[in-house]
């Protein structure tokens, strides 16, 4: 006899784990999965299984914003682009951490253009 019961979903070996580095980034992650959840899911299975994986929807940024910095640490500044508008800013931790492959450390989720990536004359913010 069986019974209804949630079955959680199986990590594969190489896979990597994701992180919100700060509130903004947790606010900015539930709102997207109110207003884009199918997007926001796709989102997610791509950057726990190909963090790093060019595509005209996941690519490194360029110029200033090419580079960041979380917790002293410099990476290569990535953005996957969730919908039209709404986008995820995160740098990738390859450093292996127990059954994970590495980290994703999503520092910003937005529904539209990030801010800092908006010109001021000719200029990033």
């Amino acid at each position: 006899m069986s019974r209804d019961a949630s079955l959680p979903r199986p990590l594969r070996k190489a896979e990597y784990e994701v992180f919100l580095t700060n509130s903004g980034a947790e606010k900015g992650w539930r709102d997207m999965l109110a207003t884009a959840r199918n997007a926001t899911v796709d989102a997610w299975e791509q950057l726990t299984t190909a963090p790093e994986q060019r595509s005209a929807r996941q690519y490194p940024l360029k110029g200033d914003l090419g580079t960041g910095v979380y917790q002293g640490a410099t990476y290569v500044h990535w953005q996957y682009k969730l919908t039209d508008g709404g986008r995820i800013w995160y740098f990738v931790d390859r450093t292996p951490a127990g059954k994970h492959a590495g980290r994703v450390l999503v520092h910003e989720v937005a529904p539209g253009h990030p801010k800092s990536s908006e010109r001021v004359r000719g200029r990033r913010r």
